[in-house]
């Protein structure tokens, strides 16, 4: 165990024996941390500092008074948890008995990082693994949709993801000065999780900027779905000073992203301006919206940034030839990569196991893909893609009930930051795990479907 992952559990098992919000904002920081194994052991079994950290909030959270009762009655509401519980459990059930039904059938990817080719299908250690990553996840969501009720709770979320945007921030400069003084070695107690690393890539002679991350793509992908969470969250920021360090972190992140060079990350920023400029859209021409903010002060911000990049092309082109030829490379002739060929062998392998199995999948930690999509369908099969695309299309669609104007705008801006994300998540997602990030904004989201009166809630996790 490196001296990184003690400190984190001195201040794990400190935050669970204090009172307060400091467990939720380590929860959101840990992320950061994306290859660092906290563990003593290494045998393949990776437990990173954001799950350890959620699974210590859940458990704060639950022997709160009243919030295990509140937790069942959420788990099955149709209307909130009821389909992510039937799929977990459906899910699960697919881990330890369809590997086992259609044993040495077909060929798959495995999640081992020790095969880099297809294997025959086989009962294996990521049945168990991949389960338990997605109850927790499961897990988390269920409480968040308890607390969430809570304006406590989103207060502090969404000051926490302003300390998250900046520790992602700080990690990607750490990252990027280490490897330009030649001094990449320091930051090896970070980066002791069993995966594949790749952290010290250059595209078209740049340095992929991964942070703490296992790659360029996973970093840039956790940038882009923050920047996008606190793009949208932005006007529900009161304090003037929440609200500058906002708008920084946005710009911040924006940059972090360019600067990994993923294409994933690319690619999410042009859904995410997709997806704001919808917006901006609709709140000009709906005067009714109660997310209209200051659209005249958003449309200015847009416009000048629109005419500085115009005005900087147009008085020297030759300043954007080092990002177009990045974007070539990383973007539009990616299909040539061996990276690309590789996770489309995955995928296909994946595609195939759901075919193979006549829809019903090869059971949950079964395959590796590289589609979030594939990924369920191949694993869980047509029943379990059913369960959980209905919980998200259930989560986009549904209004908040019986919610203040605050509470309405919060859960309609977690809303729109999931687009990008789950965009995202089908080009570079390798397994069924929804993650922590995720999970959480699943269950803010799903807080707002509550048909309980607000004002009689009292539910903490101090």
């Amino acid at each position: 165990m490196s001296w990184p992952a003690v400190i984190l559990w001195v201040l794990l098992i400190y935050f669970c024996a204090s009172r307060g919000p400091g467990l939720l904002y380590l929860m959101l920081i840990s992320g950061t941390f994306g290859s660092l194994q906290m563990l003593p052991f290494s045998g393949g079994v990776n437990l990173l500092p954001q799950s350890a950290c959620a699974a210590a909030f859940v458990m704060k959270a639950l022997v709160q008074r009243g919030n295990i009762s509140r937790a069942i009655d959420s788990a099955i509401d149709l209307q909130r948890m009821a389909l992510f519980t039937v799929f977990v459990i459906y899910g699960v059930f697919s881990a330890f008995v369809f590997p086992r039904a259609f044993l040495g059938l077909f060929e798959v990817v495995p999640i081992s990082i020790t095969l880099s080719g297809a294997d025959i299908l086989h009962p294996s250690s990521g049945n168990f693994t991949q389960s338990c990553y997605f109850i927790l996840s499961y897990a988390t969501s269920l409480i968040f949709s308890v607390i969430g009720l809570s304006s406590a709770t989103r207060l502090h979320y969404r000051r926490a993801l302003i300390w998250s945007a900046y520790a992602l921030v700080v990690s990607g400069i750490i990252d990027l000065v280490a490897f330009t003084l030649g001094i990449s070695t320091v930051l090896e107690p970070f980066r002791t999780a069993s995966y594949a690393f790749l952290t010290d890539v250059e595209a078209e002679g740049v340095k992929r900027v991964v942070g703490l991350m296992p790659e360029a793509s996973t970093y840039g992908t956790a940038c882009v779905g923050m920047m996008g969470t606190l793009l949208f969250l932005r006007p529900l920021y009161e304090e003037v000073s929440e609200r500058r360090s906002c708008r920084i972190a946005i710009v911040l992140l924006g940059i972090m992203t360019v600067l990994s060079t993923s294409s994933t990350g690319f690619i999410g920023l042009a859904m995410l301006g997709a997806v704001y400029a919808c917006d901006l859209l609709y709140r000009m021409l709906n005067k009714d919206s109660f997310r209209r903010g200051n659209i005249p002060g958003e449309l200015m911000v847009v416009s000048l940034s629109a005419l500085s990049v115009v005005f900087m092309f147009l008085l020297n082109p030759a300043l954007f030839d080092p990002l177009l030829a990045m974007l070539n490379t990383m973007v539009f002739q990616k299909t040539t990569s061996a990276s690309y060929v590789e996770r489309s062998m995955w995928t296909r392998f994946g595609w195939n196991a759901f075919l193979e199995t006549g829809g019903m999948g090869a059971g949950l930690g079964s395959i590796r893909v590289s589609n979030w999509t594939v990924s369920i369908l191949g694993s869980t099969g047509s029943f379990g893609a059913a369960l959980m695309f209905g919980f998200i299309v259930q989560c986009l669609l549904m209004g908040a009930r019986n919610a203040s104007g605050e509470m309405r705008a919060f859960v309609a801006a977690l809303k729109l930051s999931l687009l990008p994300i789950l965009g995202m998540y089908s080009l570079v997602a390798t397994v069924p795990d929804i993650g922590i990030p995720l999970a959480v904004s699943l269950g803010l989201i799903s807080s707002g479907h509550t048909r309980i009166s607000r004002s009689s809630f009292r539910a903490g996790y101090s």
